[in-house]
């Protein structure tokens, strides 16, 4: 029980005027579901006052608070309360000091928390709940009761049912049967155990299931004996008592995965088939084996490891290697003919909500987990089919279930702990599940979204986790946050009141969703009225009115802020990257709708409109033949207002110069070498997204990657699609920028026929400055290369500013060793055929096949004019693998600067020279006679793959030298095979050499065909010879991984947390200066460094958790960047790697002996010993405390 701190009667009257006698809160309603309603007819949670002295009482005097550090929080209205007099103040956050109506501006939780009465001048508690109030039930309320009209006792009392602004005389509630406890916790089990159920009330009665029904006092089993577990079981038990409130549901899921890896097709107790409406079009996408006469056949079967080319150990594996969400209801919730959401998908808001269970349960215990009951809905549009059998959801965490909000670090230190609603989304369009497409990878959509973190823009966070139903396994699905009011309060701050939220709609485009669309209209209003401006000096002036600025580009808090330049430059640019055909203008529709964005705007903040990449399934060539799908536009959705979206409004805004500046400028800083965009970023992104996923996904193999008359999708299948997506990726990252350099708008904002030039990306790209022993010299594509040694840029206006030096750019002067015409000998590999003596010079090839030109066939016309040596004959139905050795002399040992691999291939080879492998694609494991490679695309195969083997030069030789290669099919019955290689020897050849004085600013341009490209500007220190950072060039050599406290100075400025002040040092341990441009971590700590920044040899850099703790507790340490994530204050591995994915440093520390104990929150840092000592960086013996508290960031 509480007791509230209330000053004695006589006492207040000694120390306070009698206008401040005896104010008292006598009643406290928390949760709106049960609420008195306000004046407007809303419920709210509510704070019943009461004078229960002989004097009135000045209200303005008090303040209510519900935070121990905010006295003053909330001030009552100034109003008078006589004696004997109640008011209701309404806890809704809404902050309204209404004499009658009045709103606190914070709301209560219902299971309890801190709530105070406050003298605001004296800054006195007069009445306190701490350290919370009590939990109170669904309709019950905590006071203080009442004899008469005389409020008597100290004690809180819980009400069965409320009375705001009467006498408190309902009857007190019964007393609550304690909660049950379990003696197994939830989680994964290999062998079966027996689960105890206790309460610790005398004589309460224990029912339970097992089934995922609800327990009660008349349903369930009675608890006896110590429940049996000996296979995946959900147990779900309460207890009661007569004269007593009965506790609430207790769930725990048990999952045994060798059990589940053999889940049965069809569970006992479960439905085999379901009536439903299908649509004939969807009924072909879910294929014949899904329905039949009795309607919608439900599957639930695994596939048996065999059948996946797996071992069963490799599924169990598969099935622990992510956390798992444990789903449980009533089968009907899901099931039931009328009402279950299976068999009605199509259903939307509250009525079609269930309540459930949600349990999070991390196999591997690298997080703690929670249950939380919830409601859940199906989400999603197309795939509302009651045809598609793995529907995406969406739960609730409401009043009405339990906790009004999940409370829980969902997505580590990346995001934040609460939220009112989580996505579990899952691939539809193409997914094994439903339209059993070979392009099904879990990676597209969320790619979208992480390119929009990487460029620093607000961004939906999602994490992989294998799904339950009931104990039955759903497959693999991710979590993602929802882009709603809550939200935008969460992450920019403000209340959810504060803010519209705006999505595509199938038919009401644009509707809000949160708030009202006023600002949306408005935006929509001034925007084509910019573009149909007849002068660039009106846009511009219409444009800053839209971003809230005044005619000096001054931000005016006057002026509403409707558009965030840069967030809507970053959006686009994800959308062109990408392709994405279906949002925020849908190809499907002709490109006359929009459809899948969200748009965020708080009212009265500075921000704008925040877009949010959403289901971005329809992306990255995900559709055949949509590689190099052009969505740059202009389109016409948007010209309408029901059909307004964020791309309509940058087609709009490209009208202005300043505009089209700026979005050039942001695209050849992402899109260039080294970019956040560029190739080698948006391979690792990728790539770690797949790495996440990819270990679990045999599992969603098993479970929904079989069809009949259809092949068993197994892990292969899935790499291959990821080996797809590298492939498009590849060719996006040289095609979009072509595609935005060509860019079109409609004139003056209207849609015609005629259009004019926007372009949006400068095709000349800037040179680079290549250091030689005497100054240096510049690389360019073409043209010629203006520059200036004083800072100021070579060109000015459309010239050449007067003063400015010319160079000529290097040139590669290559011969080809191996070409179209060479000559080559072939052989169809066979059983035994391949020893690796016939990739040698020596090998005895008289008997082998001889030809010229390209190796394959093609049983279309794709390749037939690059084959030159036919094998359909030899190969087709009967192997997959060609062995061709291409014969060259050399008369001396070569010297060079570049030799360089192309090939023409389809599907994968293995290339070696002399004898040693040099290069491979698409092809795994040792060699195959008839092995099978992963499918390569035809568009792609007819593009020079080109491989850098320069560090193999020294294989030459004088006079005999072989190329060897081995190419090989993705199967027996391929249509086409194809292999053309050229081999080239690359001698450079320097063009103009500059002088670099020291620490002078460079600035250069090529001037190409009458176009500017982008510009150079580099400080230069002559003494320097710069490279990419490469492997063993830097070393982790100090690392604060478990910081002391923070003071209180740190708290006083909102650092709170250890982790404010973790930070790595990097060391250069290379002889020359290394530049660390696409330098990222994706283990251990996440970060991505996008800008150049060239580090000299023996300097430090440091990268640290929070740039504001780094500046309070070392103020002399320069950091480079940020990370997101936490250093682990145990076990952790870091692993830096280089944006071409080379691991560049590394290291794994430890808590325990022999690691130094003073490192583990005791104020100092792991130092790495001696940096020039070798030795494994990880070895324990090699580390040491810091030798001051603190540690040296930055300092040797």
């Amino acid at each position: 029980m509480i007791f509230p701190r209330i000053l004695a009667i006589g006492l207040c009257f000694l120390l306070l005027p009698s206008l401040r006698a005896e104010l008292l809160v006598s009643e406290v309603m928390p949760g709106t579901e049960h609420g008195y309603l306000d004046e407007n007819g809303l419920k709210s949670d509510w704070i019943e006052l009461y004078n229960a002295g002989d004097s009135e009482i000045e209200l303005g005097l008090f303040c209510l608070t519900d935070d121990p550090e905010s006295l003053s929080k909330w001030q009552l209205p100034e109003a008078r309360l006589k004696p004997g007099q109640f008011l209701v103040v309404f806890a809704s956050g809404q902050d309204r000091r209404h004499p009658r109506f009045p709103h606190a501006n914070f709301k209560l939780k219902s299971e309890g928390e801190y709530l105070a009465l406050v003298l605001m001048e004296e800054q006195k508690i007069t009445q306190e709940f701490s350290p919370s109030l009590p939990s109170v039930g669904k309709g019950q309320s905590c006071g203080y009761l009442f004899e008469g009209e005389r409020l008597v006792g100290d004690h809180l009392t819980i009400f069965s049912r409320a009375t705001p602004g009467a006498i408190n005389d309902a009857p007190a509630v019964w007393p609550r049967v304690k909660d049950t406890k379990f003696s197994v916790d939830r989680g994964f089990y290999q062998k079966p155990f027996k689960v105890e159920v206790r309460s610790a009330t005398e004589g309460a009665e224990i029912r339970y299931t097992l089934d995922g029904s609800p327990p009660s006092p008349q349903e369930g089993l009675i608890y006896e004996a110590p429940i049996l577990i000996e296979s995946t079981s959900i147990l779900r038990v309460m207890a009661w008592k007569e004269n007593h409130l009965s506790t609430d549901i207790d769930t725990a899921s048990y999952i045994f995965p060798s059990q589940v890896m053999r889940q049965p097709a069809h569970p006992e107790g479960w439905p085999t088939h379901y009536e439903a409406k299908v649509n004939p079009f969807f009924a072909r996408i879910a294929g014949k084996d899904s329905i039949d006469e009795e309607g919608v056949i439900v599957k639930y079967a695994m596939a048996s490891p065999e059948s996946l080319d797996a071992q069963p150990e490799e599924l169990e594996r598969a099935l622990l290697a992510l956390p798992s969400i444990s789903i449980v209801t009533d089968k009907k919730h899901f099931f039931d003919s009328r009402t279950g959401i299976h068999v009605k998908p199509e259903g939307r808001g509250r009525k079609w909500e269930r309540p459930v269970s949600v349990e999070l349960i991390d196999p591997q215990g690298r997080e703690p987990g929670f249950q939380i009951d919830a409601g859940i809905r199906v989400r999603g549009g197309h795939s509302r089919s009651a045809a598609c059998q793995k529907h995406g959801y969406r739960l609730y965490f409401r009043k009405d279930y339990g906790a009004g909000e999940l409370d829980y670090p969902l997505f580590g230190d990346e995001g934040v702990r609460r939220f009112d609603d989580i996505d579990l989304r899952t691939a539809q369009n193409y997914s094994y599940h439903y339209s059993d497409s070979t392009h099904h990878t879990l990676v597209r959509d969320v790619f979208s979204r992480d390119c929009q973190r990487d460029l620093g823009q607000p961004y939906t966070r999602s994490r992989y986790y294998h799904l339950y139903l009931n104990g039955l396994y759903w497959g693999v699905y991710q979590t993602q946050e929802h882009a709603e009011a809550s939200y935008g309060a969460r992450y920019f701050g403000g209340e959810d009141e504060e803010f519209d939220v705006l999505k595509a709609k199938p038919s009401s485009d644009g509707r809000a969703t949160d708030g009202k669309d006023q600002g949306w209209r408005r935006l929509w209003t001034i925007a084509n009225a910019m573009a149909m401006e007849e002068s660039q000096a009106g846009r511009l002036h219409l444009l800053r009115r839209l971003q809230g600025l005044n005619e000096n580009g001054v931000s005016d808090p006057l002026l509403p802020s409707y558009l965030n330049v840069d967030n809507l430059i970053d959006y686009m640019l994800v959308i062109f990257l990408t392709g994405n055909f279906d949002g925020p203008i849908t190809q499907f529709a002709g490109n006359f709708a929009t459809n899948n964005w969200f748009s965020i705007w708080r009212r009265n903040g500075r921000e704008g409109f925040h877009f949010f990449c959403h289901d971005s399934e329809h992306s990255l060539a995900a559709e055949p033949g949509t590689v190099e799908i052009n969505r740059v536009g202009p389109f016409l959705a948007g010209a309408s207002y029901d059909q307004f979206n964020p791309q309509w409004l940058h087609q709009q805004l490209t009208s202005v110069d300043w505009y089209c500046a700026r979005f050039r400028a942001r695209a050849e800083e992402v899109l260039s070498v080294g970019g956040i965009l560029s190739r080698s970023a948006n391979l690792a992104r990728m790539r770690h997204r797949a790495q996440e996923v990819g270990r679990a996904m045999l599992a969603e193999c098993a479970r929904w990657g079989w069809r009949a008359e259809q092949p068993v999708k197994t892990k292969k299948t899935w790499a291959e699609a990821i080996t797809w997506l590298e492939e498009v990726l590849e060719r996006r990252a040289e095609l979009v920028p072509k595609q935005l350099a060509t860019a079109m708008r409609f004139p003056r904002g209207v849609p015609a026929r005629e259009l004019v030039e926007a372009p949006l990306f400068n095709p000349v790209r800037a040179p680079r400055l290549i250091k030689r022993e005497k100054g240096g010299t510049f690389a360019a594509e073409s043209g010629v290369v203006y520059f200036r040694m004083d800072g100021l840029d070579p060109m000015e206006g459309e010239g050449v500013r007067a003063g400015s030096l010319m160079a000529r750019a290097d040139t590669l002067v290559s011969k080809i060793l191996v070409g179209e015409g060479s000559p080559v000998r072939i052989d169809i590999a066979r059983e035994g055929s391949l020893a690796e003596e016939w990739t040698r010079p020596g090998f005895e090839d008289l008997a082998w096949r001889e030809g010229k030109g390209g190796i394959g066939y093609d049983q279309r016309e794709d390749y037939r004019e690059l084959i030159g040596i036919d094998v359909e004959k030899d190969l087709y139905g009967k192997g997959t693998t060609v062995l061709a050795r291409y014969t060259f002399d050399l008369p001396e040992v070569p010297a060079g600067d570049l030799l360089t691999l192309r090939l023409k291939v389809e599907d994968g080879f293995v290339a070696h020279l002399n004898g040693v492998e040099v290069g491979r694609e698409n092809v795994f494991g040792p060699p195959e006679w008839n092995g099978k490679a992963v499918s390569r695309p035809d568009d792609v195969a007819v593009r020079w793959l080109t491989l850098d083997i320069t560090k193999h030069m020294t294989l030459l030789r004088r006079g005999k030298n072989v190329l060897a290669i081995r190419v090989v099919n993705e199967r027996e019955r391929s249509s086409d095979l194809l292999l053309l290689p050229e081999l080239s020897l690359g001698n450079e050849v320097l063009g103009t050499v500059i002088e670099l004085e020291g620490s002078d600013r460079l600035k250069a341009r090529i001037l190409s065909e009458n176009q500017w490209g982008v510009l150079l500007d580099r400080e230069l220190d002559s003494s320097q010879q710069v490279r990419p950072v490469g492997k063993g060039d830097l070393l982790i050599s100090e690392v604060m991984y478990h910081p002391r406290e923070p003071d209180e100075s740190a708290r006083a400025i909102g650092l709170t947390e250890k982790s404010d002040f973790e930070f790595l040092e990097l060391l250069n341990v290379a002889s020359d200066a290394v530049d660390l441009t696409g330098m990222y971590c994706r283990e251990g700590i996440y970060f991505f460094l996008a800008s150049s920044r060239i580090v000299d040899p023996g300097k430090r850099v440091v990268i640290a958790r929070n740039m504001n703790g780094m500046s309070h507790r070392y103020p002399q340490c320069t950091v480079m960047t940020t990370y997101q994530g936490n250093l682990g204050n145990g076990r952790e591995s870091i692993v830096i790697r280089a944006a071409n994915g080379e691991e560049i440093a590394s290291v794994t520390y430890d808590d325990e002996d022999p690691w130094p104990s003073s490192a583990d929150g005791k104020g100092y840092s792991l130092v790495l010993r001696n940096p020039t000592a070798e030795g494994e960086p990880s070895d324990p013996g090699r580390w040491k405390a810091s030798d001051r508290e603190g540690g040296s960031p930055g300092q040797p």
